[in-house]
């Protein structure tokens, strides 16, 4: 009964011809996907373990038509994939860092996605960054910005939370109306307290207290208690 690796090293027609019998260049087609990064190629009857070189930044696939260099008969090379009959993913494969670098600018297009992964940390390094976009979401366990100055304009913004703390040295709120319910308590504790209504001022509870240490004054043309 024949192994898999003989079933593979062996063409469907026939007994397979010396893999050193071909040389130069070759082309072929991709029959399987072998262990370390290495491909089986079929050239002329004979099957080659190849390695893709590493010029070839396309991960070859089966059934890719390739050009193979077999100028070293230790080692076969795939030099660059010519043909793609299936229309799947292309992968562009590289061992090791990656560093891709231009003098000018660089520019990524897609027809529909783009979609960036790090198993660890993503960093962006810049002067200026822009973002248009329709929608934008962010999704974080945590998150912590460090700006010095930020301007933000907004058609509305709502917030949900548990908790929300704020610590500044100064708070300057201009609105048109202001609306603000509390279910439990609202506690203030200020040095100075000055409330002025150009209208009307209303105050209510079911029990109301107001107490001072030293002063307490009413002053108006009318005063009506009871």
């Amino acid at each position: 009964m024949k192994s898999t690796v003989a079933e593979l090293r062996t063409p469907a027609h026939g007994l397979a011809r010396e893999s050193h019998d071909v040389v130069g260049i070759a082309v072929g087609i991709v029959v399987a996907l072998l262990p370390d990064d290495a491909v089986l190629v079929e050239c002329d009857g004979a099957r080659l373990r190849c390695l893709r070189a590493y010029s070839c930044l396309v991960a070859p696939e089966p059934g890719d038509r390739v050009v193979v260099s077999c100028a070293d008969p230790q080692q076969r090379y795939v030099l660059a994939i010519l043909e793609r009959v299936s229309a799947g993913e292309t992968r562009l494969r590289f061992d090791g860092d990656l560093l891709v670098e231009t003098t000018q600018s660089l520019r990524f297009c897609a027809g529909r996605d783009i979609a960036v992964e790090a198993t660890q940390a993503l960093q962006l390094d810049s002067r200026r960054i822009t973002v248009a976009t329709d929608e934008a979401e962010l999704s974080a366990a945590a998150a912590a910005l460090d700006c010095r100055d930020l301007q933000a304009r907004f058609g509305a913004l709502r917030l949900i939370g548990k908790t929300l703390e704020t610590v500044v040295e100064r708070i300057v709120q201009i609105s048109k109306s202001s609306f603000r319910t509390i279910e439990a308590i609202d506690h203030l504790r200020t040095r100075h307290l000055d409330y002025a209504a150009s209208a009307s001022l209303r105050l209510h509870g079911k029990n109301a207290l107001l107490t001072a240490e030293r002063l307490s004054k009413i002053d108006a043309e009318q005063i009506h208690l009871g």
